[in-house]
């Protein structure tokens, strides 16, 4: 099988095309201008939670919460094995409580009646579950830090959460599957939560953290059917680089220009951004910022070009399939080195592909290519327009059939070396996954 270069990237799949493992070394481009119909494919994946976690068992709020973990994890309350803590909460932010204590371990509330009212802070994860009642979550409200992940995911009697406005600083904060839940006004006293995500939540805008937030490293939402505005990421500064960003499946969100300070804050720094399925995505607006980035773009239908993205300087992975409005490359004309290029796809046959390119005009300062992959698009006639272009590795084509012999012949006259690769119709390169490492 040849070989590709890989990079680390947000958890997708992608696909790029290659030609069939015949158990030789990758050799010089082999090519065959035949068209034929594509394979199909598809991956999915979806939150799980582990069966091994922590459950904290039925309590009377007089008396300290009982575990059924078999590790060794100190009891939660006014004693038993708790340890004091120094992270004393502000005045009045949850039940009255003469000293507070840290519990260590994993706690999850599934609805077994658990009571934390004395708990400022967990070494450990907090899961509150689809079946954790209100007291037990209202019991939380002295809870300050968690040195883990904060989840809460399939709550359907959460309206807001104000049993947790106590809360200054976790590691990471998921809050998934509650449609019903649109207030987040209660994570105001959040100061630490570099990383965050929100999925199949009813928020129509992001929430706005403590004055001294100290920034995100990665955030995802996905599935918010309500979600219009960005803009309170503005406020929030980065953690740490490099920035990930995923932003997937919201049905109405018209643009992403509330990116933009987020990204100014970046700096030159690289920055990975994910954006797919965004159906009333009108625009890339807010991306001007980026200058070094892997990015990935597929199913925006109403996005019309690249022009935010003209200080794009480098990237290491970069894919753009099922853009149908583009019609060209301008605007990623400051780009001069890209890892893996992949324009179009080869996994979905005639679902995929740029069907919009007519050529690759708009690339002017590209000199450099790892491996460039053309896949499914229907009106890429030419490959001119890309005349800095002398160095490509690998190079494969598959599924364009307006593309001749003549246009790849013209194309690698320019390369100072003719790459490995394949070049051709379906049958002939075949398609492959690569997960990122």
């Amino acid at each position: 099988m040849l070989g590709f270069l890989r990079y680390r990237f947000l958890p997708v799949l992608l696909f790029i095309c290659a030609c069939p493992d015949d158990g030789t070394v990758p050799g010089p481009l082999d090519t065959d201008t035949a068209s034929e119909t594509g394979p199909t494919g598809g991956a999915t994946d979806e939150l799980t939670v582990g069966s091994s976690a922590t459950t904290m068992g039925p309590t009377d709020p007089d008396t300290t919460p009982t575990t059924s973990d078999t590790e060794d994890v100190a009891t939660a309350g006014s004693g038993g094995g708790d340890v004091s803590s120094t992270f004393d909460p502000p005045a009045a932010c949850g039940p009255s409580c003469d000293s507070f204590s840290s519990h260590e371990g994993m706690v999850m509330l599934t609805g077994a009646g658990a009571n934390f009212a004395c708990v400022n802070h967990i070494v450990g994860d907090l899961y509150i579950g689809a079946n954790a009642g209100l007291q037990e979550i209202a019991s939380l409200g002295n809870l300050e830090r968690v040195e883990g992940t904060v989840t809460i995911a399939g709550n359907l009697e959460l309206a807001d959460l104000s049993g947790l406005a106590c809360l200054r600083e976790v590691e990471a904060l998921k809050l998934t599957s509650m449609p019903q839940l649109d207030d987040l006004h209660a994570l105001a006293n959040l100061r630490v939560a570099p990383h965050l995500e929100f999925e199949r939540l009813g928020i129509t805008g992001l929430p706005t953290f403590a004055p001294d937030f100290a920034g995100v490293s990665s955030l995802i939402l996905r599935d918010n059917d309500a979600l219009v505005d960005l803009h309170a990421a503005a406020t929030w500064g980065v953690a740490a680089a490099p920035l990930e960003l995923h932003i997937e499946g919201n049905a109405v969100l018209p643009g992403i220009s509330g990116l933009g300070g987020l990204l100014a804050d970046n700096g030159a720094n690289k920055v990975l951004i994910e954006l797919l399925d965004l159906p009333k995505l009108a625009s890339l607006t807010g991306l001007e910022p980026v200058v070094q980035a892997d990015l990935h773009f597929q199913r925006l239908p109403k996005v019309p070009g690249f022009a935010p993205l003209a200080n794009l300087v480098s990237g290491g992975q970069l894919t753009f399939n099922a853009l149908p409005a583009v019609g060209d490359l301008e605007g990623l004309g400051a780009l001069a080195s890209v890892g893996t290029f992949t324009i179009g796809d080869c996994s979905h046959g005639d679902d995929g592909g740029m069907d919009g390119l007519t050529s690759l005009v708009g690339l002017d300062s590209l000199v450099s290519v790892g491996h460039f992959a053309l896949a499914g698009n229907d009106h890429l006639a030419s490959l001119a327009g890309a005349p800095q272009l002398s160095q490509i590795d690998g190079f494969s084509s598959v599924g364009n059939p307006a593309l001749s012999q003549s246009d790849y012949d013209t194309f690698f006259n320019q390369l100072e070396g003719v790459p490995w690769g394949c070049v051709g119709s379906w049958g002939r390169c075949e398609c492959f996954p690569i997960n990122p490492g």
